[in-house]
């Protein structure tokens, strides 16, 4: 059996289990790997862009031992009434002492983390592991078979793997390596061309029907009507946006919305400054080679430019698409087009025209 190219949406008990399994192995194998560039106490400065890493890992564990462990309704019910108090259905008995106000990201602050007294590094590994078995344990009990009772098993595996994520986003601001990385995304072999895909005039349905499983929030109700419109089929590559940003018309105002000039004159706030940029990035970039010279998880690597543009800003993307006499994607042509097996996006995360919120008339369940 093989969870590989199956989307986690629509797993089978049996392979529930596998995946899971196998993403608790990675997050175990990761707290290692910290510990080994940050010490046992895993502390790291007060930044906005992470975690404090060992509360994140004990968030991880907690988040099911709130929603699976403890919880004693453990299904959800599309109609289930909005009013329902799920901590009515929550034991109040946690692994760790007020686990509920330290390690509930929704009543803890972000920079109040690091004042928190926290679990050391063995009491974190020991927790993800007894966590681990706990789970197996109540799914094995549960053997949920239909999707309400299969719900919370999937939500909190998916909330795992996007803080893998997460921890990995987290080594590439630490500058350490997480091994195995390079191989996985610098080895890809992603294609120069880019070819439009066109699209007629059509209505979009609720695309979660299609699928066992979905978050609250990509609910949106009734049929949505598309415009026609044409789409790349693969995302900008590093060395398109490098000739924007190298050239002379970055820092024209024309190119940037409003929101976006407030962002360029913060972070380019100088046209000194960003001369400097624009020489650095020349010294690294080797246009006739393709491949760009940089800081990759601790390491200098040559990036092939034919690879997806990475660390690019809203208002960068924004700025880009207009320079080339396009606009960002919305969110639902975006759908549409994943839904053609030539769209090649969903590689690297991607910036639509959309700000992340919910659907309208969006309402949480839980």
């Amino acid at each position: 059996m093989s969870i590989a190219n199956k989307n986690f949406r629509d797993f089978e008990p049996e392979e529930f289990i596998e995946c899971f399994q196998k993403t608790r192995r990675e997050t175990i194998k990761t707290l290692k790997i910290f510990r080994n560039n940050l010490g046992s106490e895993l502390r790291i400065p007060n930044i906005k862009e992470a975690n404090l890493p060992i509360w994140e890992f004990c968030h991880v564990g907690w988040f099911y031992e709130r929603w699976i462990i403890r919880n004693t309704r453990c299904s959800f019910y599309k109609n289930d009434d909005l009013s329902i108090d799920w901590d009515n259905f929550c034991s109040s008995r946690t692994h760790f002492k007020d686990a509920d106000s330290i390690f509930d990201s929704s009543k803890i602050e972000h920079d109040a983390r690091w004042d928190c007294k926290l679990p050391t590094f063995y009491e974190t590994l020991d927790y993800l592991e007894k966590i681990s078995d706990a789970v197996i344990e109540k799914f094995e009990t549960n053997s949920p078979q239909t999707n309400e009772t299969f719900y919370f098993y999937k939500l909190s595996l998916a909330h795992e793997m996007m803080h893998l994520e997460a921890f990995k986003m987290t080594a590439q601001i630490l500058n350490f390596e997480i091994p195995g990385l390079k191989s996985k995304y610098l080895n890809l072999d992603f294609s120069s061309e880019s070819p439009f895909l066109s699209f007629n005039e059509q209505t979009i349905s609720p695309y979660y029907e299609n699928y066992a499983f979905h978050f609250d929030n990509e609910i949106f109700n009734g049929e949505t009507a598309v415009k026609p419109f044409k789409i790349q089929s693969s995302c900008v590559s590093l060395k398109s946006f490098l000739e924007f940003l190298l050239s002379d018309d970055f820092l024209n105002a024309s190119f940037w919305s409003k929101e976006g000039k407030i962002w360029l004159s913060t972070n380019f706030y100088k046209k000194s400054f960003y001369k400097n940029i624009k020489k650095e990035f020349k010294k690294i970039t080797d246009m006739d080679s393709e491949f760009v010279r940089i800081k990759w998880f601790g390491k200098d690597e040559n990036l092939r430019l034919n690879l997806p543009a990475l660390h690019v800003s809203f208002y960068e993307a924004e700025a880009y698409a207009k320079w080339i006499g396009m606009r960002l994607p919305t969110e639902l042509e975006w759908l549409l087009a994943s839904q053609n097996t030539n769209f090649h996006w969903g590689d690297v995360w991607e910036w639509t025209s959309n700000t992340f919120s919910e659907f309208p008339d969006f309402v949480p369940p839980l």
